[in-house]
């Protein structure tokens, strides 16, 4: 591979100086950064970039997201989770089998997204319906090989019937509605299959594989450990979905007698290598078990906002050394993949839910979540996360003649309160300019998009199938959801008090 020769940036290089850089040069030779000073000589056969109008920052990590969503944007609006999961993600397997071709677009489509506002890694934890499949998961590692992305794909699965996650659910729903809720596949099938996966997948290229039960409700504790204990065989993340929402606060009560991180404590699944998802409903207790686990949490901020789950203890969680780091979630509770848009959100809602501006996170803090936190998260921090000798060469360059740069002041500040992804020049992943002035060099994006839209339909026709029976069965989750939030726990997450807004 051609070596690589920036020229005259500015860098914003993360590294444990925290050092901002002026007029430095940066060498990369193959996917590798191996030289960072002023003055570089330019040999015969190198391939040079002025950077002379350019910030130079390591790529951003998007540490949570769900490309199977992706077609769902725009679609939904003031669903709370449970309700919202019945139509994104429906308990009867209905949803589903779609065409090789849309699987590998609507991939593809995140990608661009995410790439357009600085993401060069993400962890995409992808839901496969009816079932997790190794056909299925090559299509989408397929997506993000050719569009040149850094990628943790996980190999998600619900692993209890859906009537056995939700409280009070089973006992209200009727006998004969019941039948139509399918019992999971056989564990040792599910795990058989992650296992293909990690060996055709993980390791290769820019690739690693996550495993992911999507919830430890959700799956029965045997499984939730099984799956711990093959990430510690491959020595991958485990990740999944803790106390997002009031609901599942109650559900480890009802479940375990106590909250689902000190069960999880309890089951020995919790290490650095974990990573949960939201973690709004955390209590002090849970956020020092968490700390002390080395567990990491991911703070998806408009996905919380959209979906009303409440507002994660930021703050709280910093303060106790608990690894904070973020992400889009899904489209369909976010609408984007603009981490960005999340970095600026993550930045301004902690300024009002408390008033010691001490405490409120700053610019710095917001790119270390969305930087070194989303490397550690992935388990790549050895790789990425700043921009030094021997780490990848994942590089995003801001061009500083845009108006989000004029006048120059704070460079952190302008990038988390100015900059939403519109004045991202180049974005280099790997050593390969995946986006250069603006264009894929990767893909044709236009064309992507357009075959998309035109393959719509193949997914209205799927998503329709599911609708009259998740009609039928939203008023026995609506039951559930306002008995768990209406409950005496005294924790409450929401900024308006319930006794000024009570559910009835």
């Amino acid at each position: 591979m051609q070596k690589k020769l920036l020229k005259n940036a500015t860098v914003l290089t993360l590294n444990e100086k925290d050092e901002i850089l002026t007029n430095t040069d940066i060498l990369i030779d193959g996917d590798e950064i191996v030289k960072i000073e002023k003055n570089i000589k330019p040999e015969a056969d190198m391939q040079l970039t002025d950077c002379s109008d350019l910030l130079v920052t390591p790529g951003f990590v998007n540490a949570h997201l769900h490309s199977d969503e992706n077609m769902f944007k725009g679609l939904y609006d003031n669903m709370p989770l449970e309700l919202w999961m019945l139509y994104s993600y429906p308990p009867t397997g209905q949803y589903g089998n779609f065409s090789d071709r849309l699987v590998y677009l609507r991939t593809l489509a995140g990608a661009i997204e995410q790439i357009r506002s600085g993401v060069t890694s993400c962890q995409d934890d992808v839901s496969g319906h009816p079932r997790t499949t190794l056909e299925t998961h090559n299509i989408i590692f397929k997506a993000y090989e050719d569009i040149g992305m850094r990628a943790n794909i996980s190999t998600s699965c619900l692993h209890k019937n859906f009537l056995d996650t939700i409280p009070y659910l089973r006992e209200s729903v009727p006998e004969k509605l019941q039948k139509k809720f399918a019992d999971p596949l056989p564990a040792d099938e599910e795990l058989a299959e992650a296992e293909r996966i990690i060996k055709a997948w993980n390791g290769k290229g820019k690739f690693k594989v996550t495993l992911s039960p999507i919830a430890p409700q959700r799956c029965d504790d045997d499984y939730n450990v099984k799956v711990y204990e093959l990430a510690e065989k491959y020595d991958l993340p485990y990740h999944t979905h803790i106390c997002e929402t009031r609901m599942q606060r109650e559900t480890g009560f009802e479940f375990y007698g106590k909250t689902i991180i000190a069960h999880c404590e309890e089951l020995g699944i919790l290490s650095p290598r974990t990573t949960i998802a939201h973690g709004n409903w955390l209590d002090d207790n849970d956020i020092e078990i968490m700390a002390r686990t080395g567990a990491n949490v991911v703070h998806n901020i408009v996905s919380n906002m959209k979906l009303g789950s409440g507002i994660m203890p930021f703050a709280k969680m910093r303060d106790a050394g608990v690894h904070i780091c973020l992400g889009t979630d899904g489209s369909s509770s976010n609408d984007s993949q603009n981490i960005m848009e999340v970095m600026k959100t993550a930045a301004l809602i902690h300024k009002v839910t408390q008033p010691d501006y001490t405490k409120w996170p700053t610019a710095s803090q917001i790119i270390d979540c969305a930087v070194k936190g989303g490397a550690r998260s992935i388990m790549r921090e050895k790789e990425i996360g700043s921009v030094e000798k021997g780490k990848k060469a994942d590089l995003l360059m801001f061009d500083l003649g845009s108006y989000a740069f004029t006048p120059l002041n704070d460079i952190k500040n302008h990038i988390v309160y100015c900059e939403n992804g519109s004045h991202i020049r180049n974005v280099m992943i790997g050593g390969d300019m995946v986006l250069k002035n603006g264009e894929f060099t990767t893909i044709d994006e236009r064309a992507v998009l357009a075959e998309l839209r035109e393959m719509h339909s193949e997914f209205m026709e799927n998503y329709r199938k599911v609708l009259p029976l998740s009609d039928e069965i939203f008023r026995y989750i609506d039951k559930s959801y306002r008995r768990c939030v209406g409950a005496d726990d005294k924790l409450w997450r929401f900024t308006a008090s319930k006794e000024e807004y009570p559910l009835r």
